[in-house]
């Protein structure tokens, strides 16, 4: 088996009786703020019972607990080295965000649907079919040759997305610099019939206490004949390039 489906209530028990209690109570005071004690445990009731017709707990020490075929889906929730989440705008311009959790046991990809009440958890193959599902969930045109674009500053990339997001068609003069006019005005188009938005990939690593930390992020732009990678936001210097696997690759 190498997917797993929880509903929110699954989850939140799951957390608990594993013995991850942390991240069970962050997710009960996200989901359930208000919910007293005994009307919490009503609902973990009702959650065994689903799970143990799942066919994934067994009874032991006195407690329901994962099976052990089943466990290292909880576990890669908690103990991964590095998580890449990656995040695009749906058809309403609400967020949806899909997760890939590298632990020792391999990549999952943790998928949210239904307003984040049902939860997937997937085990991938490999790296590859990493890369593949990330490449269709943010709808990327792989080119064959990873191109540079152009660099800009910090305040000039911010003009280019303010100024597409308002509509409007000026010309700034920091984009003459670049020697490829064509590709930047295929980019700058895109970018103009996006009014600015920008979908994205986000690698965050955690320490030994668990805590995370963005390593780097990375701005996707799909476009009418290329998509377009931007990086360098850490020193807000923009890097823009055609999209190519080894710059995706990078970022896992």
């Amino acid at each position: 088996m190498d997917q797993l489906s929880l509903s929110i209530e699954e989850l939140i028990f799951s957390f608990y009786s594993e013995g991850y209690f942390e991240q069970g109570m962050s997710l009960k005071e996200a989901y359930y703020p208000d919910v007293e004690d005994e009307r919490l445990g009503f609902l973990f009731e009702i959650a065994c019972r689903s799970l143990l017709a799942k066919d994934v707990l067994e009874f032991r020490n006195r407690q329901y607990r994962y099976k052990e075929k089943y466990r290292h889906f909880i576990q890669a929730m908690n103990d991964a080295s590095h998580t890449v989440k990656a995040s695009r705008f749906g058809a309403l311009d609400e967020e949806v965000s899909t997760s890939f959790h590298t632990t020792q046991a391999g990549v999952y990809s943790h998928h949210t649907l239904y307003d984040q009440q049902v939860h997937q958890i997937h085990k991938l193959k490999d790296d590859q079919q990493t890369v593949e599902q990330v490449t269709t969930f943010l709808n990327i045109h792989m080119s064959e040759h990873l191109t540079p674009v152009i660099n800009l500053q910090g305040e000039e990339f911010e003009l280019l997305l303010e100024q597409a997001s308002q509509g409007n068609d000026d010309w700034p003069s920091f984009l003459n610099k670049a020697e490829n006019q064509e590709l930047v005005r295929a980019f700058v188009s895109d970018v103009r019939v996006r009014k600015g938005k920008m979908d994205s990939l986000m690698k965050v690593t955690y320490d030994k206490n668990n805590t995370p930390d963005v390593e780097s992020m990375i701005f996707v732009i799909p476009g009418q004949k290329h998509s377009w990678l931007v990086s360098g936001m850490k020193e807000n210097e923009f890097r823009i390039e055609t999209a190519h696997r080894d710059g995706l690759r990078s970022i896992f």
